[in-house]
């Protein structure tokens, strides 16, 4: 049987909307006839997602420690599995290294899935980062992904919206809930701009009739660690939440959504919330802007001022504005059908005519 081998190097404690939109994908590629092959991080090994994988009939491998090892267990799923694309996320040189290896003397084809901006800027690294990459074809999760890939000399650059998989936002239980009550996601408090809401709420509100749940996914000691050096501990005001895995929980227990981000490459939490009817406060960052959602107040990175004075408009907000723009336009089967265009020898799949695929990249 022929397959699409999926490469991630991804191992949260949950699979989250991500997985969903990888099993979603993989399910439409098993009517079609082709089957998914799944090569994780070793880190992946105790997820309960991993093994649901499993339990569901996927093979799923670990890659290796070892840039030879990796090879050689990449090489073999290749031969066993009859891989005729590989599809990587979230992949350093840890993994397309061992790829490249793996593939040097047949030819696959890959598809690298940019989820975020480009941490590198243009020069001799880069120019080697791509040779080794080797991609046929970069999917992007935003235009200002694609446009930031395209500027480095990346080819085959191409827009994909995230998908959102609502049945998992339908599961919430009961949640006791402050009032009002602003909700953030993100670990690194830097990349997020959650410093700086922290910082503003602190400064602007000082009587903290606002709270601020910040889900910190497994990374809670970074955030308390931060939070010790800048306000002496956790503030009465800040909680801060672990995952779980009914995260319409947490959507339904907010007044309002904050996404303080400096850079973003397309936020599944800014759609989640806004398709669960929060009002949202989002830093105007073209990742943002570019959703183009019904109902936004933005304000500009790093300004406390305006993020406050955003969030006090937020609050006369009613729910709901954005659900079904985002229900219309983001949907999981949406995103899933876009990929599969983007594939090659697909059966069954009629292939894109120019025009289409002009209007993609551009």
């Amino acid at each position: 049987m022929n397959s699409v081998l999926q490469l991630l190097n991804y191992a949260p404690p949950y699979g989250g909307n991500f997985m969903a939109s990888i099993r979603n994908l993989a399910e439409a590629l098993r009517q079609k006839g082709m089957q998914t092959v799944f090569v994780l991080p070793p880190r992946a090994r105790d997820r309960d997602w991993a093994h649901a994988l499993q339990t569901d009939g996927y093979p799923v491998y670990f890659l290796p420690g070892g840039t030879f090892a990796a090879a050689k267990l990449l090489r073999r799923c290749i031969r066993r599995h009859g891989v005729r694309l590989v599809h990587s996320h979230f992949i350093d040189s840890c993994a397309y290294l061992p790829l490249r290896l793996a593939t040097l003397f047949r030819h696959i084809p890959h598809i690298f899935h940019a989820h975020s901006l480009p941490k590198y800027t243009a020069g001799f690294k880069t120019n080697l980062r791509r040779r080794l990459l080797h991609a046929d074809k970069i999917l992007c999760v935003s235009d200002a992904v694609r446009k930031a890939y395209a500027a480095l000399g990346f080819p085959n650059c191409v827009t994909v919206p995230n998908g959102i998989d609502f049945d998992r936002l339908h599961t919430a239980e009961p949640f006791p809930k402050p009032s009002p009550c602003i909700l953030m996601f993100g670990y690194d408090f830097q990349i997020k701009g959650i410093d700086t809401a922290l910082h503003a709420l602190d400064f602007f509100d000082p009587t903290h009739r606002y709270t601020l749940r910040i889900c910190v996914a497994n990374h809670k000691d970074r955030a308390v660690e931060f939070l010790r050096q800048n306000f002496g501990g956790i503030p009465e005001w800040v909680q801060l939440l672990e995952p779980r895995s009914d995260v319409g929980t947490y959507f339904q227990s907010a007044d309002i959504f904050l996404s303080a981000s400096r850079t973003e490459g397309m936020p599944y939490a800014v759609l989640e919330a806004a398709y669960c009817g929060l009002p949202l406060v989002l830093s105007s960052i073209e990742p943002h802007k570019e959703l183009r959602l019904p109902q936004a107040e933005f304000f500009v990175p790093d300004d406390q001022k305006a993020l406050f004075q955003a969030v006090c408009r937020a609050q006369g907000v009613p729910r709901g504005i954005n659900t079904r723009f985002v229900r219309e336009k983001f949907a999981l089967q949406t995103w899933t059908e876009c990929v599969l265009a983007q594939f090659p020898s697909i059966p069954g799949r009629k292939e894109e005519s120019h025009e289409q695929q002009h209007k993609h990249e551009n």
